[in-house]
């Protein structure tokens, strides 16, 4: 009886003993170690916070809605790039409450998001220099940023299935090198 109440325990012992995994020999063809980032991911998750509040805030009381937060991450021998996720406006869905979504309705929504894009574009040109600023004081002090770094934003832009996307992209890019950033030169692709 005292051997069936351990049994289930018996069982367990193994989940908490983890095998060890050989460390990688230098033989050849062995992928060299990841090099330190340069970059403290304090910084970067500040400056995701800040993203996240700037996409919000775009359009006022008919705000962009951030479908995710945003990421970002430091590639060294490159640079800078954030990702996020939003929808133009405050897209009406389907609901028991309203089972149709009216022609009159899917018009106003493209209208709308139409009107937000340009505000989506300035803020993304806004924060790519802000970055640059940003990386580019701590990045001269500190050595760590060469001239070619780069600074990148990419913005998906989701819509729902019954959304007439004309003049809608589904994805913006805002890409500068750390010189360009700081003087505007900003270059955009729209996909």
């Amino acid at each position: 009886m005292r051997f069936a109440a351990l049994l289930p325990l018996i069982f367990l012992v193994p989940a908490c003993a983890q095998i060890q995994k050989p460390v990688a020999s230098a033989a050849p063809g062995a992928v060299a170690p990841v090099e330190k980032s340069k970059v403290a991911r304090g910084t970067l998750t500040g400056l995701e916070k800040h993203f996240d509040n700037e996409l919000s805030r775009i359009g006022g009381t008919d705000h962009v809605d951030l479908l995710g937060l945003t990421r970002g991450l430091y590639l060294n021998d490159y640079g800078v790039v954030f990702t996020a996720e939003v929808s133009l406006i405050e897209t009406p869905s389907v609901t028991p409450f309203r089972p149709v979504i009216t022609d009159e309705v899917k018009k106003q929504v493209h209208q709308r998001k139409l009107e937000h894009l340009p505000l989506l574009e300035k803020a993304m040109r806004e924060m790519v220099q802000n970055t640059a600023m940003t990386f580019g004081a701590a990045g001269e002090r500190l050595n760590v940023l060469a001239p070619n770094t780069q600074f990148v934003l990419a913005v998906r832009i989701l819509y729902l299935p019954w959304e007439n996307t004309a003049g809608l992209p589904g994805q913006i890019i805002m890409r500068a090198d750390l010189k360009g950033a700081l003087e505007g030169k900003i270059q955009e692709e729209i996909q």
